[in-house]
């Protein structure tokens, strides 16, 4: 497939795109929190694959979303997206240290209460469904998603993802059981991304090919942090924070480590965390990272994302053949 081959995919499938406005979706999500989603459904009355998008910290954007839910409609299948502040009452104009204790594992259990409601629908085949998260949040926790171990006490007849897709996504985790049980996964990141970064998505697909994880790292050159927002200027932070050195690992005894601080005993999680663990975390990520972001949106960039979300979903769950 050439350069061009994404996008003229997103423009043919995005010219199917459209239509009425979306069905509202309620399921429960982590820790039982009661959440609201929008299921936006092709035409017709035939089954159709799910495909979930999970945001990033910013919050729930429709003019950075927007664009994949047309292309991946237009493709054929169901697209959900998930708001996982609102019901939180999480305020994104606040400072991220200001907000209500929410990790990217929670964005991962998040998409796995909307897949086990969304199985219930009549028009979804709970066989075919994919996730995409984007940015820190919906990018770290898709990955997480990926891992066999996010899926520990699920059923042994509940619906799974077939692939994953992550834009732009911190990869600071590494999870001490690296199984991914060989389910595609497809990381699009910028060269010039100086908020999540490319060099630790590069490094976490090395670490989960190692364990047989079928990883691809899709590079685009000369892109920013927030390039498939809308296309616009630099847009720099003085005070946006640089995670690119931060990597959370996980030892044999089941505790996190954050490999550049050394710091010991974080918690990432929201659910079971306490004061110190907490504390360990934010001790950590002080020491991890720098201050100073910019991001930009920019349209060939947005394309290409668009396209190769899209075409990963066509490849691994809208065409797959499931038993």
């Amino acid at each position: 497939m050439t350069r061009l081959a994404p996008l003229l995919m997103l423009l043919l499938l995005a010219a199917c795109g459209g239509g009425p406005r979306p069905d509202p979706f309620n399921y429960v999500g982590a820790g039982n929190q009661p959440m609201v989603a929008e299921l936006h459904l092709p035409p017709g009355t035939e089954r159709v694959p799910l495909i979930v998008l999970s945001h990033d910290v910013r919050g729930k954007r429709d003019a950075h979303l927007q664009a994949y839910v047309d292309a991946l409609k237009g493709a054929g299948a169901a697209v959900l997206v998930l708001d996982h502040y609102g019901p939180r009452s999480i305020d994104t104009s606040r400072p991220a240290t200001e907000r209500a204790w929410i990790t990217a594992v929670d964005f991962a259990a998040d998409a796995y209460g909307a897949l086990d409601r969304a199985a219930e629908h009549p028009r979804i085949d709970r066989r075919r469904a994919g996730l995409v998260g984007f940015g820190e949040g919906g990018g770290g926790g898709a990955l997480l998603a990926a891992h066999l171990w996010a899926q520990q006490g699920r059923g042994a007849n509940a619906a799974r993802f077939l692939a994953f897709a992550a834009v732009a996504p911190e990869c600071a985790y590494r999870v001490g059981n690296r199984d991914t049980g060989r389910r595609p996964i497809r990381i699009i990141v910028g060269d010039r991304d100086n908020r999540t970064g490319k060099a630790s998505c590069d490094d976490l697909a090395s670490y989960l090919r190692a364990a047989s994880g079928d990883v691809t790292v899709s590079t685009i050159q000369n892109a920013r942090h927030g390039f498939d927002d809308p296309p616009g200027p630099v847009r720099p932070d003085a005070q946006g924070e640089n995670i690119t050195r931060c990597v959370w690992q996980q030892g044999g005894d089941g505790l996190w480590r954050e490999r550049t601080s050394g710091v010991a005993g974080a918690s990432l999680f929201r659910i079971g965390a306490n004061e110190q663990t907490i504390a360990a975390y934010l001790r950590s990520r002080e020491a991890c990272r720098s201050v100073g972001t910019e991001t930009q949106g920019d349209v060939a960039h947005r394309g290409r994302a668009v396209g190769e979300v899209a075409g990963h979903m066509q490849q691994h769950v809208i065409n797959a053949r499931v038993r």
